[in-house]
């Protein structure tokens, strides 16, 4: 079990650094400015040591539950799921609280996203301190938590393989089985999965453009995740505009999520990363401030119907190289 414990504390504890840096002050002066560093703890570069020892920690803690009986197992899961709520309410947060272009991070700022009351973190300093949060330290937050989120999912997946089948569960609670669940997937009006491509194809290679425009068209699933090369925030708010037009019909909010979850991905720092369904979600499915970057605009029209309009400003022109 010890494996299981570390597994579940570690998911949930941060490890901040200070380091030094000097930044430009008046025209011609330099100032050393103390701020938070979490590149130690994203997967990329020098860090990648981080997630190989995270998965395999991950590994161990799915050996520990072979050993624990059924209600264990539930005690687990439900575990699994209050982390995973965790996890939603700090993109919600981490969204609501992004600054406005060309605006620095404030020194509360990681108190504003509410890190130190949903999760462990150390060495965080008093907001009165004035420990400088540069961009690269919210980038890096945001990595190393869809990270966690991936891994998490991953384990709740062992999980579900141990516990028993629907049909076991009625007869060991003796109740009814429950009933089956149905979902659905995302199915575009008429001439808007050709406008949606016409504005995303700049944000895909020449070999995901083809495969993009079956999935719009016909659902059919690429032979891997789509590599969108721009913000993930970008595609899911795109999505996100389209369903609360009633461009998307068919699917829930949550089947929306799992879609673009299984079919995309984007690129971060010349590396593909994971778009985890409780990012999506915060997005998508919560009030949370609007993409400032957004790719695309639906608008109304006169006679009540919507049209897509690209957002010209931040079109793509991504050739591979």
């Amino acid at each position: 079990m010890k494996h299981l414990k570390k597994f579940l504390s570690r998911l949930q504890t941060f490890e901040l650094r200070l380091i030094q840096r000097k930044v430009a002050v008046g025209p011609y002066g330099q100032q050393e400015v103390t701020g938070y560093d979490l590149r130690h703890e994203t997967h990329y570069d020098e860090a990648a040591l981080f997630e190989s020892e995270f998965r395999l920690l991950s590994q161990m803690a799915a050996l520990d539950l072979l050993s624990l009986h059924h209600k264990q197992l539930q005690l687990v899961l439900e575990q699994v799921t209050e982390i995973e709520e965790r996890f939603r309410t700090f993109w919600v947060h981490f969204h609501n609280h992004a600054p406005g272009y060309g605006q620095a991070y404030p020194t509360c700022y990681l108190e504003q996203l509410g890190l130190p009351s949903l999760f462990v973190v150390h060495n965080l300093q008093p907001a009165h301190a004035g420990i400088a949060v540069w961009e690269e330290l919210v980038d890096d937050l945001g990595e190393t938590v869809k990270l966690r989120e991936t891994i998490l999912a991953s384990f709740r997946r062992h999980i579900a393989v141990l516990l028993p089948t629907s049909e076991q569960q009625a007869l060991i609670s003796d109740e009814a089985a429950p009933a089956r669940l149905v979902t659905g997937f995302p199915r575009f009006v008429d001439g808007v999965p050709e406008s949606l491509f016409e504005i995303l194809k700049g944000y895909f290679t020449a070999e995901d453009q083809e495969q993009l425009l079956s999935l719009l068209q016909e659902n059919r699933s690429p032979s891997s995740p789509l590599l969108f090369h721009g913000n993930g925030n970008q595609l899911a708010d795109a999505f996100k505009q389209l369903y609360e037009a009633n461009l998307i019909i068919g699917c829930l909010k949550s089947d929306l999520e799992e879609w673009i979850a299984s079919h995309f991905a984007y690129v971060f720092r010349k590396q593909q990363r994971t778009l985890p369904p409780g990012y999506l979600a915060a997005i998508i499915s919560s009030n949370a401030k609007p993409c400032q970057s957004p790719i695309l605009d639906v608008r109304k029209q006169p006679g009540g119907t919507y049209a897509v309009y690209p957002v010209l400003r931040t079109q793509k022109n991504y050739n591979g190289q």
